[in-house]
């Protein structure tokens, strides 16, 4: 046995066709916990010139699970033959073809920004980040109180930018340069 498949890690799972969502009360059976940011989006409303606020996932097809592979591989194998899944459900690097796994703190601090109902959280991809430009801070007060980032202008506005490495990036709303401090 591998000595990581006892050991807890935020893995990402994929799954096409909207399969995710049937994946979630069998996480929940289990007691495993996880992630699925969602979004609000305006659609607009058919025949009309109005729009309505919706609530939609982010990313359609992941879902971010927070256990060992102990455990998920199992359950993962379950779920490929309960849900008619035949491709491999863990998400993998498209370069390295290596699982991802998000550390602890990263993931707490994504969770805190993706997880917000502010309209002003904005998502990006990882080629629009340019980490050497910024700093890294922590937010020391407000909404994102505890966050840590990189501290960017995006969109005229500084924003503290939470990377998820070869996936996405989420970046707050405004943040005050009062409200952040530097660390290392």
């Amino acid at each position: 046995m591998n000595i990581e498949s006892g050991s807890v890690f935020w893995y990402v799972l994929f799954a096409t066709k909207g399969k995710v969502a049937e994946i979630k009360p069998y996480l929940e059976a289990e007691n495993i916990e996880y992630f699925y940011p969602m979004v609000f989006k305006e659609i607009k409303i058919k025949d009309s010139q109005r729009k309505r606020l919706t609530v939609q996932p982010l990313l359609g097809n992941l879902l971010f699970v927070n256990s060992s592979r102990q455990i998920l591989d199992p359950l993962v194998e379950k779920l490929k033959l309960t849900l008619g899944i035949s491709s491999g459900l863990y998400y993998r690097d498209l370069g390295t073809k290596e699982l991802i796994r998000v550390p602890e703190q990263q993931m707490r601090n994504f969770i805190a920004v993706a997880g917000s109902k502010n309209s002003q959280v904005i998502y990006l991809t990882n080629k629009e980040v340019n980490l050497q430009k910024g700093k890294r801070v922590r937010v020391t007060s407000g909404e994102f109180e505890g966050v840590e980032g990189v501290i960017m202008r995006i969109k005229g506005d500084s924003r503290v930018v939470v990377v998820i490495p070869n996936l996405l990036s989420v970046a707050t709303a405004y943040i005050p340069a009062g409200l952040v401090v530097a660390i290392e």
